[in-house]
């Protein structure tokens, strides 16, 4: 996501923040532990794709590289 749709990380805290900027708006896109390794748990996908304003088969798509950043943001604004 970083550099698909240029988020922004942030390592400051006990946590790992991702931040993305649409329409001059700050949005925190997903928040993982320092600690999380390899698989990221069920739970923490379903946060990003809400949000993101995703199912999870169209943040599988954007991961896969078959949703664009362009028609992410066309989902964006329709949502």
């Amino acid at each position: 996501m970083n550099s698909k749709l240029g988020a922004v990380e942030d390592r400051r805290s006990h946590h790992v923040f991702y931040w993305l900027t649409i329409d001059g708006a700050d949005h925190r896109i997903a928040k993982l532990s320092h600690s999380s390794r390899g698989r990221i748990p069920d739970f923490i996908v379903a946060d990003t794709a809400r949000r993101l304003k995703l199912n999870n088969r169209e943040l599988d798509e954007l991961v896969e590289c078959t949703l664009t950043a362009e028609g992410f943001l066309e989902l964006w604004a329709a949502r």
